[in-house]
């Protein structure tokens, strides 16, 4: 098992109840994926997908939707479940997680059961993102003094124009005068080594569209921008290896903005697709 999996496994309460449509489980919050003193919500993601999974028919998440009430601490945690229609075709169910009886996140999560094997009958055409041998190992949150062990939980390699962009706005420590044309970054993102990659590939994927640095990064210097709602959609099985990325945003406005993270995987399909809004750092 690799450190991933011990990180987001869950338990089931001896207290929950024996029949279908209701699950409760524990969990331990792992203080490795901390952004500062708040946990990461893409880790948080995946701890209730373990969840919502355990009491779901069906293995693969294909669409999830979260509304992020409170930050979460390292230490126990709550999980509820709640099946709200369990199908041949899909399940979806309620998820809550709680610490110290306050509720801090809640999301819906469908499941069904994706065929390996499936190709596109369509696809758009995927940006040009360098391999990863030609990307840079950066996150510009290290330098903020602001992250706990999240940088040895998960590795990103920016591509050279990505980091350059990463790398201005962190040297110059103020809000950019004249703004990039456009707010996108690229690269890869998957399990750092030390960290071993989890035994199902699919686990990693709500962390995954989580774990870069917020995408007004490009526009001033990181801060913490806090996720008020994402949802995310798993496409096709990932191929196990690190995921190619394109986060970009289409507006930065009034204190908001939105992000877009688009995923491949190593064969160069499209695994996964999220959009959250979020708030502007302060």
């Amino acid at each position: 098992m690799s450190r991933f999996d011990d990180a987001t496994s869950v338990t089931k309460s001896a207290d929950a109840p024996d029949g279908p449509g209701t699950g409760r489980y524990s969990a331990d919050l792992d203080p490795g994926y901390l952004i500062g003193t708040a946990i990461n919500g893409g880790y948080l993601m995946a701890v209730l997908q373990r969840a919502a999974l355990a009491e779901s028919g069906h293995p693969h998440p294909v669409s999830s939707s979260y509304h992020f009430l409170r930050p979460a601490t390292a230490g126990p945690a709550d999980v509820e479940v709640t099946v709200l229609k369990h199908g041949r075709t899909v399940t979806t169910s309620q998820v809550l997680l709680r610490q110290d009886g306050r509720p801090l996140v809640t999301g819906l999560i469908t499941s069904a059961t994706l065929d390996p094997a499936a190709g596109p009958a369509y696809g758009a055409p995927a940006p040009a993102i360098p391999p990863i041998e030609r990307c840079r190992a950066f996150d510009p949150r290290q330098s903020r003094d602001t992250i706990g062990g999240f940088a040895d939980r998960v590795e990103l390699n920016f591509a050279p124009e990505s980091h350059r962009a990463l790398s201005a706005t962190l040297a110059a420590d103020a809000p950019r005068d004249e703004p990039p044309g456009t707010a996108e970054l690229h690269g890869h993102v998957g399990p750092a080594a030390t960290d071993g990659a989890p035994a199902d590939p699919v686990a990693f994927v709500p962390l995954a569209v989580d774990a870069l640095p917020p995408i007004v990064a490009v526009l001033q210097p990181w801060r913490w921008a806090p996720t008020v709602e994402l949802t995310w959609h798993l496409r096709a099985l990932p191929h196990p290896g690190p995921l190619a990325f394109r986060s970009r945003a289409d507006l930065v406005s009034d204190g908001w903005f939105d992000e877009t993270v688009d995923l491949w995987d190593i064969k160069g399909r499209l695994v996964a697709q999220s959009r959250q809004l979020a708030r502007v750092g302060r």
